[in-house]
């Protein structure tokens, strides 16, 4: 699988094509806050508690479904997400 880099808080990381932003961070050691996630279940994306900000999109999107892409920049901790 290809590697992609993006930023997440302020840190360069790598993540594999496919994979979504929370394990990505996961496996960066970032925390992402979690509630209808389970590893090995289909991806649901209900409850909205993973929500990140990714510059150059308007909307807050949910970790748990949004696959990782190339030069990507993500928070997660901003006013607009408290």
């Amino acid at each position: 699988m290809a590697v992609k880099t993006l930023t997440i808080n302020d840190q360069l990381i790598s993540g594999r094509s496919g994979e979504t932003l929370l394990k990505t961070a996961k496996d960066a050691g970032i925390g992402i806050p979690t509630l209808c996630y389970l590893e090995g279940v289909s991806t649901v994306g209900a409850c909205r508690l993973c929500l990140v900000e990714v510059e150059g999109t308007s909307k807050l999107l949910p970790a748990c479904a949004t696959p990782v892409a190339e030069g990507m920049v993500v928070l997660t901790n901003t006013a607009r997400l408290q």
